[in-house]
Protein backbone atom coordinates (compact mmCIF):
# COMPACT_ATOMS: atom_id res chain seq x y z
CA UNK A 1 0.00 0.00 0.00
CA UNK A 2 2.86 2.37 0.84
CA UNK A 3 4.56 1.88 -2.56
CA UNK A 4 1.25 2.30 -4.34
CA UNK A 5 0.55 5.61 -2.58
CA UNK A 6 4.10 6.87 -3.22
CA UNK A 7 3.72 6.17 -6.95
CA UNK A 8 0.31 7.87 -7.17
CA UNK A 9 1.46 10.94 -5.22
CA UNK A 10 4.63 11.23 -7.32
CA UNK A 11 2.64 11.06 -10.56
CA UNK A 12 0.41 13.87 -9.34
CA UNK A 13 3.56 15.93 -8.68
CA UNK A 14 4.89 15.20 -12.16
CA UNK A 15 1.61 16.35 -13.68
CA UNK A 16 1.70 19.53 -11.59
CA UNK A 17 5.18 20.14 -13.02
CA UNK A 18 3.64 20.03 -16.51
CA UNK A 19 5.20 16.65 -17.35
CA UNK A 20 3.56 13.71 -19.14
CA UNK A 21 3.77 10.46 -17.10
CA UNK A 22 2.52 7.05 -18.22
CA UNK A 23 2.69 3.42 -16.92
CA UNK A 24 5.58 1.07 -17.71
CA UNK A 25 5.86 -2.69 -17.18
CA UNK A 26 6.81 -3.78 -13.62
CA UNK A 27 10.58 -3.86 -12.83
CA UNK A 28 11.25 -2.90 -16.46
CA UNK A 29 11.92 -0.04 -18.88
CA UNK A 30 9.47 -1.49 -21.41
CA UNK A 31 6.18 0.19 -22.29
CA UNK A 32 2.94 -1.79 -22.34
CA UNK A 33 2.44 -3.32 -25.79
CA UNK A 34 -1.33 -3.55 -25.61
CA UNK A 35 -4.34 -2.61 -23.51
CA UNK A 36 -4.92 0.79 -21.98
CA UNK A 37 -1.27 1.13 -20.90
CA UNK A 38 -0.30 1.60 -24.56
CA UNK A 39 -3.06 4.18 -24.98
CA UNK A 40 -1.70 6.16 -22.01
CA UNK A 41 1.77 6.08 -23.64
CA UNK A 42 0.41 7.24 -27.00
CA UNK A 43 -1.52 10.04 -25.28
CA UNK A 44 1.56 11.12 -23.31
CA UNK A 45 3.54 11.33 -26.56
CA UNK A 46 0.97 13.89 -27.68
CA UNK A 47 1.29 15.79 -24.40
CA UNK A 48 -2.01 14.46 -23.01
CA UNK A 49 -1.82 13.76 -19.28
CA UNK A 50 -3.63 10.98 -17.44
CA UNK A 51 -6.58 12.15 -15.37
CA UNK A 52 -6.46 11.82 -11.57
CA UNK A 53 -9.08 9.08 -11.79
CA UNK A 54 -7.04 7.18 -14.40
CA UNK A 55 -3.93 7.38 -12.21
CA UNK A 56 -5.84 6.10 -9.16
CA UNK A 57 -7.52 3.31 -11.12
CA UNK A 58 -4.43 2.13 -13.01
CA UNK A 59 -1.76 2.33 -10.32
CA UNK A 60 -4.18 1.23 -7.61
CA UNK A 61 -4.80 -1.98 -9.57
CA UNK A 62 -1.35 -2.37 -11.19
CA UNK A 63 0.54 -1.95 -7.94
CA UNK A 64 3.94 -2.98 -9.31
CA UNK A 65 3.90 -0.88 -12.48
CA UNK A 66 6.74 1.56 -13.09
CA UNK A 67 6.21 5.01 -14.54
CA UNK A 68 7.84 6.84 -17.43
CA UNK A 69 8.01 10.43 -18.61
CA UNK A 70 7.97 11.66 -22.19
CA UNK A 71 11.05 13.70 -23.11
CA UNK A 72 11.13 16.45 -25.70
CA UNK A 73 8.79 19.27 -26.59
CA UNK A 74 5.56 17.30 -26.07
CA UNK A 75 6.62 16.16 -22.61
CA UNK A 76 8.30 19.50 -21.78
CA UNK A 77 11.36 17.66 -20.47
CA UNK A 78 15.09 17.49 -21.20
CA UNK A 79 17.32 15.35 -18.99
CA UNK A 80 21.05 15.81 -18.45
CA UNK A 81 22.57 12.60 -17.11
CA UNK A 82 26.11 12.02 -15.77
CA UNK A 83 27.63 8.61 -15.07
CA UNK A 84 29.06 9.95 -11.80
CA UNK A 85 29.96 13.10 -9.87
CA UNK A 86 33.46 12.75 -11.32
CA UNK A 87 32.13 13.49 -14.81
CA UNK A 88 30.78 16.85 -13.61
CA UNK A 89 34.11 17.70 -11.94
CA UNK A 90 35.97 16.77 -15.14
CA UNK A 91 33.65 18.97 -17.22
CA UNK A 92 34.24 21.90 -14.84
CA UNK A 93 38.01 21.40 -15.20
CA UNK A 94 37.67 21.39 -18.98
CA UNK A 95 35.82 24.72 -18.91
CA UNK A 96 38.35 26.17 -16.48
CA UNK A 97 41.21 25.24 -18.80
CA UNK A 98 39.47 26.93 -21.71
CA UNK A 99 39.38 30.15 -19.64
CA UNK A 100 36.80 31.59 -17.31
CA UNK A 101 37.45 35.04 -18.81
CA UNK A 102 34.87 34.19 -21.44
CA UNK A 103 31.42 35.10 -20.09
CA UNK A 104 29.80 32.00 -21.62
CA UNK A 105 32.35 29.73 -19.90
CA UNK A 106 31.91 31.49 -16.58
CA UNK A 107 28.11 31.08 -16.78
CA UNK A 108 28.50 27.38 -17.62
CA UNK A 109 31.01 26.83 -14.81
CA UNK A 110 28.75 28.50 -12.23
CA UNK A 111 25.80 26.52 -13.57
CA UNK A 112 27.64 23.21 -13.01
CA UNK A 113 28.83 24.34 -9.59
CA UNK A 114 25.22 24.90 -8.46
CA UNK A 115 23.63 22.06 -10.41
CA UNK A 116 22.78 19.84 -7.43
CA UNK A 117 20.53 22.46 -5.85
CA UNK A 118 19.10 24.22 -8.89
CA UNK A 119 16.60 21.75 -10.38
CA UNK A 120 15.15 18.22 -10.11
CA UNK A 121 17.95 15.87 -9.01
CA UNK A 122 17.55 12.08 -9.50
CA UNK A 123 19.69 9.00 -8.82
CA UNK A 124 19.18 5.98 -11.07
CA UNK A 125 19.50 2.33 -9.96
CA UNK A 126 22.99 2.18 -11.55
CA UNK A 127 24.01 5.31 -9.58
CA UNK A 128 23.97 7.73 -12.50
CA UNK A 129 22.78 11.23 -11.65
CA UNK A 130 20.12 13.11 -13.59
CA UNK A 131 19.11 16.74 -13.66
CA UNK A 132 15.75 17.54 -15.21
CA UNK A 133 14.94 20.71 -17.15
CA UNK A 134 12.03 22.07 -19.09
CA UNK A 135 12.52 21.10 -22.74
CA UNK A 136 15.48 22.96 -24.24
CA UNK A 137 16.91 22.99 -27.77
CA UNK A 138 20.26 23.64 -26.10
CA UNK A 139 20.12 20.03 -24.83
CA UNK A 140 20.02 17.89 -28.01
CA UNK A 141 19.68 14.14 -27.47
CA UNK A 142 22.99 12.31 -27.07
CA UNK A 143 24.08 8.87 -25.80
CA UNK A 144 27.76 8.52 -24.91
CA UNK A 145 27.85 4.74 -25.46
CA UNK A 146 26.96 5.25 -29.14
CA UNK A 147 29.15 8.33 -29.74
CA UNK A 148 32.42 7.70 -27.94
CA UNK A 149 34.39 9.77 -30.46
CA UNK A 150 33.17 12.96 -28.73
CA UNK A 151 35.63 12.85 -25.83
CA UNK A 152 34.41 16.05 -24.15
CA UNK A 153 31.04 14.35 -23.54
CA UNK A 154 32.45 11.18 -22.01
CA UNK A 155 30.06 9.78 -19.41
CA UNK A 156 27.23 12.15 -20.39
CA UNK A 157 23.77 11.33 -21.80
CA UNK A 158 21.10 13.82 -22.85
CA UNK A 159 17.45 12.84 -23.28
CA UNK A 160 15.36 15.31 -25.25
CA UNK A 161 13.35 12.72 -27.17
CA UNK A 162 11.80 9.34 -26.41
CA UNK A 163 11.13 8.66 -22.74
CA UNK A 164 12.83 7.96 -19.42
CA UNK A 165 11.93 5.72 -16.50
CA UNK A 166 11.17 7.91 -13.48
CA UNK A 167 11.13 7.57 -9.67
CA UNK A 168 9.88 5.77 -7.68
CA UNK A 169 10.19 2.98 -10.27
CA UNK A 170 12.13 -0.24 -9.60
CA UNK A 171 14.33 -2.07 -12.13
CA UNK A 172 15.43 -5.71 -11.97
CA UNK A 173 18.83 -6.43 -13.52
CA UNK A 174 20.70 -9.72 -13.06
CA UNK A 175 18.27 -10.60 -10.24
CA UNK A 176 19.20 -7.40 -8.40
CA UNK A 177 16.47 -4.82 -7.82
CA UNK A 178 17.33 -1.11 -7.76
CA UNK A 179 15.19 2.00 -7.51
CA UNK A 180 15.09 5.40 -9.18
CA UNK A 181 15.24 7.90 -6.33
CA UNK A 182 14.40 11.59 -6.02
CA UNK A 183 17.25 13.44 -4.29
CA UNK A 184 15.69 16.88 -4.80
CA UNK A 185 12.06 17.00 -5.89
CA UNK A 186 11.85 20.64 -6.93
CA UNK A 187 10.20 21.29 -10.35
CA UNK A 188 12.38 21.25 -13.49
CA UNK A 189 13.70 24.74 -14.29
CA UNK A 190 14.57 26.37 -17.59
CA UNK A 191 18.01 25.43 -18.96
CA UNK A 192 19.98 28.67 -19.41
CA UNK A 193 19.79 30.06 -22.96
CA UNK A 194 23.36 31.32 -22.60
CA UNK A 195 24.76 27.78 -22.30
CA UNK A 196 25.24 26.46 -25.83
CA UNK A 197 28.11 24.06 -25.02
CA UNK A 198 26.18 20.86 -25.80
CA UNK A 199 24.40 22.26 -28.86
CA UNK A 200 27.67 23.53 -30.35
CA UNK A 201 29.67 20.38 -29.73
CA UNK A 202 26.92 18.19 -31.21
CA UNK A 203 26.52 20.32 -34.33
CA UNK A 204 30.22 20.18 -35.27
Amino acid sequence: MENELEMIQTLFEYQNFGLAPFPIMPFSKEIHKGNKGKIFFDNAQSGIQMSEEEIYDWFGEKKLDNCGLICGEEGNLSVLEFESDTVIIRLMSLIEKESLDKISNLIFYNFLENLYSSTTFIRTPDKKIQFWFKFSKNLPSFLWNYNKSIKNLEGINIYSSGYIVAPPSFIRKNNIIGQYEIEDGKPPVFFPNEITFFKKILSE
